[in-house]
């Protein structure tokens, strides 16, 4: 089957160019413009719209072993073929926790037959306990890349140096929740205002920026790799900055939905805007800002974390951390990048080579999505011949068909008032069509 992709701009994974894309069966063929039509079968024309890869979710929480109430592999599935991902990281935070071989294998088997590819994290300790390691040699063997206790951050200083150490001899990645737990001292919201208002105990920012401290010095004598999550302090990227230019094997995610939300939201009380790290700022919201708009962070990823009416509607400082994301992450994070923090959607104009700030912020923001998250992978994406026809087409001046996705089990989104712009058109994953007109059209 030969299908053309005609008359868009196409985000190649590292930059943004008017161009013509043909794919033959499950691979694509040439990338030029004004590519013959011949003996196309079908095209496709991406007027007005985006090509680029398929989306990667470097972090998302998919509740399987053990926390099948919130959510389950088909909905999870659904969820993020309507936010462009072909591909998502699923933390290690079940029950059990993922840290031995044999749950790693097990839980990765309750994904197979899906028609995302789900990447199985492991824990990094024996119970995501922060005391013993697990066995990374079994693990990174049998194929794991990303090792996580995500939810909990490794507070001990020798247990971080010796995961830094495995992660050097097995060329894995330690992706670090940079959360001391002292200084977080049970909070549930930014320190700020709001948490006064509410009566709520905080959780500053130097408690992300401590850690990440620590362990940019202990990364100085080990060559391993550390992944900074969802990163939400000023001085977090004031030190990744610096680690990044003196060399080191460093990178850091941001998520959408602290670029779009403030602590502002937590006034009202809703726990649906209860999540850790905690909605911080607005100052510190445009500087998450322009750490994915110059470059700095590699990654936006989600932070899925679905949570079932059980865990949420109870009084903010008992509710569970966690907010939905998988479906509206582009979306979410175009908007926030597009209004910069005022009140109109900054809009691109097509007709003409792709340039100015805003197909500059939205490069930046598809980068973070494909070619960031797959280097931390460790595989090599891009819309170049050869490569597997992983598509997505985008309209970046068009909203959500819905908001929240219907594909979620769980209700807590933190999207529902929100109007977002940015809208994720169609799918394909290795040539077939997954999405079209925005709806998910194959059985899961």
């Amino acid at each position: 089957m030969q299908t053309l992709f005609t008359d868009g701009i196409v985000f190649t994974g590292h930059e943004l160019r008017a161009a013509d894309v043909l794919v033959v069966d499950d691979r694509i063929v040439a990338i030029g413009p004004g590519l013959s039509r011949g003996d196309v079968e079908r095209i496709v024309d991406c007027e007005q719209r985006v090509l680029a890869p398929s989306f990667i979710d470097l972090h998302a929480h998919l509740r399987h072993p053990g926390m099948g109430e919130a959510d389950d592999p088909a909905s999870i599935a659904a969820a993020g073929l309507a936010g462009g991902f072909g591909v998502i990281v699923a933390m290690a935070n079940t029950v059990p926790a993922i840290d031995s071989l044999p749950r790693w294998e097990k839980a990765l088997a309750s994904y197979v037959g899906l028609p995302v590819e789900v990447v199985q994290a492991a824990a990094v300790t024996m119970g995501r306990e922060g005391q013993e390691l697990v066995d990374f040699a079994a693990l990174a063997q049998a194929g794991a890349v990303v090792f996580s206790d995500d939810g909990s951050g490794i507070q001990r200083s020798d247990v971080m140096r010796d995961a830094l150490e495995a992660s050097a001899s097995w060329d894995v990645v330690i992706a670090q929740h940079s959360e001391d737990a002292l200084l977080a001292s049970g909070g549930s919201v930014n320190d700020g205002p709001f948490a006064q208002e509410l009566g709520l105990s905080a959780i500053p920012e130097v408690a992300e920026s401590v850690m990440v401290a620590r362990d940019i010095e202990l990364l100085k004598v080990i060559p391993g790799r550390l992944h900074l999550q969802h990163v939400t302090s000023r001085e977090s990227l004031n030190l990744f900055r610096q680690a990044k230019r003196e060399g080191l094997r460093i990178s850091a995610e941001v998520t959408p939905h602290h670029l779009l939300l403030s602590d502002r939201y937590v006034a009202s009380g809703d726990p649906n805007f209860k999540v850790n790290p905690p909605l911080r700022s607005v100052a510190t919201q445009m500087a998450l800002a322009q750490g994915l708009l110059d470059g700095t962070f590699d990654v936006l990823a989600t932070d899925h974390a679905p949570h079932p009416p059980s865990r949420k509607d109870l009084p903010f400082a008992d509710a569970a951390f966690g907010m939905l994301g998988l479906a509206e992450a582009m979306a979410a994070a175009w908007t926030a990048l597009g209004r910069g923090f005022g009140d109109e959607q900054v809009r691109v104009e097509f007709g003409h080579e792709p340039s100015g700030p805003s197909w500059k912020a939205l490069g930046r923001l598809l980068g973070s999505l494909t070619s960031g998250p797959g280097q931390i992978l460790g595989r090599s994406i891009g819309l170049d011949a050869g490569k597997p026809a992983d598509l997505v087409v985008i309209d970046p001046n068009r909203g959500p068909r819905e908001v929240p996705s219907r594909w979620y089990r769980s209700p807590n989104s933190p999207y529902r008032q929100e109007t977002l712009m940015g809208r994720v058109d169609a799918l394909w994953l290795a040539g077939r069509q997954m999405v079209a007109d925005g709806e998910v059209i194959v059985g899961v």
